[in-house]
């Protein structure tokens, strides 16, 4: 049987409910609900045992590894001969990029190895240096950060019907995995979903009046 994860007391509980959390929070800041009703609003939203134990693995293993590779890679910049053939000897590898300079992107400021982890990133540095005022002008024009922009499309202008209807489109992508999401948080706010015995599960939202639907398992006014 495997080892169950102890997870310390200590470790946070988190909410799903997040934006509702936050509007509770300054509820309970202004007197406007009491601790109770803010502790009951807690418990009803928080994520499950099973949930917060899997966070915390992840989190915890993680950690681990960025301990374990920060080892690694000074025990590599002090003797890197003989920490290449202990991991070779283990069956282990060597990431290249910790001896090899990556290609730069785009723009010129040069990539600069992290002394601790061995990751790598570039430098910001502007192509052109100018006040914020002549840059924003620039901006408006389309002809600063060409590798964002290489259209130079103006940003003060209004989006094009193509823009919009692509907008909308992902605007609505968002709403459907944020509903389905909310579906699978709530089992269909309770109602469970389709079942070879009794049919069609409704996945509507709560408490709309004025429809009638009629499913395989019953009646929703």
């Amino acid at each position: 049987m495997a080892k169950k994860t102890i997870v310390p007391e200590s470790y946070n509980w988190e909410v799903h409910n997040l934006f509702t959390y936050e509007k509770r929070k300054k509820q309970l800041a202004a007197g406007e609900i009491t601790q109770v009703e803010f502790d009951e609003f807690c418990w009803q939203y928080r994520e499950s045992a099973e949930q917060r134990e899997e966070r915390w693995r992840r989190d915890h293993v993680i950690r681990e590894m960025e301990i374990d590779n920060a080892k690694n890679f000074r025990e590599f910049k002090d003797k890197p001969k003989e920490f290449a053939k202990k991991m070779f000897d283990m069956g282990q590898g060597i990431s290249q990029w910790w001896y090899r300079k990556p290609k730069k992107g785009a723009g010129k400021g040069k990539m600069i190895q992290h002394p601790i982890t061995g990751a790598w990133q570039q430098e910001y540095k502007p192509n052109s240096s100018m006040n914020m005022r002549a840059w924003l002008d620039k901006a408006n024009e389309g002809k600063v950060m060409p590798h964002m922009n290489p259209n130079q499309q103006r940003l003060d202008r209004e989006p094009t019907e193509q823009e919009k209807g692509l907008s909308e489109e992902a605007k609505k992508a968002r709403g459907k995995k944020v509903w389905e999401w909310l579906l699978g948080e709530t089992n269909n706010f309770g109602r469970g979903f389709d079942d070879p015995k009794w049919g069609k599960a409704y996945k509507g939202r709560p408490g709309r009046g004025g429809q009638i639907i009629k499913t395989g398992r019953y009646t929703v006014k």
